[in-house]
């Protein structure tokens, strides 16, 4: 049974939330040392490629009509603006500490929010407003003093990405009005796999054995934590 099921639901999906933010911190992590001895592009696929992989087993246990979407369009918008937000994180990834890394990643939640707002007509109070000020201030506090000079150009696309992935948020958050978590997370796999691979092929060389253990660890990680987010 899962624990969580007992929480209220407001409760339930801020643990969900704090789960995903902590599997995809360390994903994210092991991610970069990948990138240190593999194309980025490459790397990227072969995160949700398998992802995918390491989703099969459920697949073949429920069967495949389980995991049929309804409405493949939301799902295809879905993969192709989440590779867009993916090919500028991957880009930068490599070039940016850590601490910047995690710091930009706060802006994704304020780009959600401001989404919400406008695309949702979802109702923002005061309150929220200062707190996305607040960390938006943060992130300027962390990340300004290495905006310039030459890795300063790879903070800008890695904040690129950040848009990207609030609206990858926001189509997600439509597409659970009609699709189960297990079933969008299956699909982000496939969708992005698919968009990334022509991305990968120019740059391709055939993983060692400990490049394919890291990514397997990250692409079981990148599942579970992304299915967290979906249920938050």
């Amino acid at each position: 049974m899962n624990p969580l099921a007992r929480l209220p639901r407001a409760a339930q999906g801020l643990a969900y939330a704090i789960l995903a933010g902590l599997i995809l911190t360390s994903m994210n992590a092991v991610m970069r040392v990948l990138t240190h001895s593999m194309d980025v592009y490459q790397a990227q696929f072969l995160r949700y490629f398998m992802g995918l992989v390491v989703m099969l087993p459920l697949i073949m246990r429920d069967g495949i009509v389980a995991y049929r979407p309804h409405g493949m369009a939301g799902q295809a918008w879905r993969g192709l603006v989440h590779t867009a937000g993916l090919s500028l994180w991957f880009t930068s990834l490599p070039h940016i500490p850590m601490a910047d890394l995690t710091a930009l990643s706060f802006t994704t939640p304020i780009f959600i929010m401001l989404g919400a707002v406008v695309f949702l007509k979802e109702k923002a109070v005061w309150q929220r407003w200062v707190a996305a000020a607040i960390g938006f201030a943060g992130v300027i506090v962390v990340v300004a003093p290495r905006m310039s000079g030459e890795g300063g150009i790879y903070n800008f696309i890695m904040l690129g990405s950040a848009p990207l992935f609030a609206a990858s948020f926001l189509i997600t958050k439509a597409l659970t009005k009609r699709d189960s978590p297990q079933v969008i997370v299956v699909w982000q796999s496939i969708t992005v796999s698919i968009f990334s691979l022509p991305l990968a092929l120019p740059g391709w060389v055939w993983p060692d054995a400990a490049q394919w253990g890291m990514v397997l660890v990250c692409g079981l990680m990148g599942s579970l934590g992304h299915f967290c987010m979906t249920r938050s």
